[in-house]
């Protein structure tokens, strides 16, 4: 089976401001090289992507050209058209405009570029293909309740399907949460133009996840080890005395 793997760096991480002011998250130093490319390497180990496509706003999207040139990685670079917070289309509306400049039979495997993680990237994409032709979400599990308040709390059953999906809830179903890491076999992908549709809030792609859970079947898999959602000043400096330089 065939993949496309969209890497998702349109947003303004406003919360960031001045850091992102001029720059995307993606693309703030880490170590040697920048956010966006330890995850670039995670995905070069999944079996099975034939394309990636990494869809940024307009006005960050020649610093990500500059990016890929220099780094010479087979990465396509879309521009979403936004060019200020304000006209942002949101990760929903990314990972359709995205969908539409690859082959409909491929599977989707989505990547938030502000997720960094220490497990295997390619054990995902294999769990996860066993669900097929189900959606798949990666679950970390957080340190307290308190910690699961920031993320999209889920719950599973004994099979791993998601009964319980919210949206940074003050009462977490669990101390489980999910991570902006998807796998959207084929099958189901034409369920994010009917979320679109019905009105459906495009602004964090949790919201998308919560509305599958109620109409389709939504599989967790919980990976281990170390994970990072850098959304604040203080995310970021965190990951910058803890990841390897």
């Amino acid at each position: 089976m065939s993949i496309t793997a969209v890497l998702l760096a349109a947003g303004y991480a406003t919360r960031l401001y001045p850091l992102t002011k001029d720059r995307s998250k993606a693309l703030l130093p880490l170590g040697r090289g920048v956010i966006l490319d330890p995850i670039v390497q995670a995905l070069a180990e999944v079996p099975g992507v034939r394309k990636r496509l990494l869809v940024s706003n307009h006005a960050f999207v020649e610093s990500f050209r500059a990016w890929q040139r220099e780094r010479r990685v087979p990465v396509e670079i879309l521009d979403d058209g936004s060019k200020t917070p304000e006209q942002r289309l949101g990760a929903i509306q990314d990972v359709a405009f995205a969908r539409q400049r690859t082959d409909a039979v491929d599977d989707l495997l989505i990547l938030g570029t502000d997720n960094l993680f220490r497990w295997s990237l390619a054990e995902f994409v294999k769990q996860a293909q066993r669900h097929r032709p189900c959606a798949s979400v990666a679950l970390w599990e957080a340190p307290s309740a308190d910690a699961a308040t920031q993320f999209g709390g889920v719950k599973r059953d004994q099979t791993d399907r998601l009964i319980a999906f919210v949206e940074k809830s003050p009462q977490p179903p669990s101390r489980e949460v999910a991570l902006c890491v998807y796998y959207f076999p084929a099958a189901m992908c034409e369920d994010l133009q009917r979320f679109l549709d019905e009105g459906g809030s495009t602004d964090a792609p949790g919201y998308f996840i919560e509305w599958l859970v109620r109409h389709r079947t939504v599989y967790g898999v919980l990976m281990p080890g170390a994970w990072y959602d850098i959304g604040t000043p203080d995310t970021y400096r965190t990951v910058m005395e803890e990841w390897a330089p």
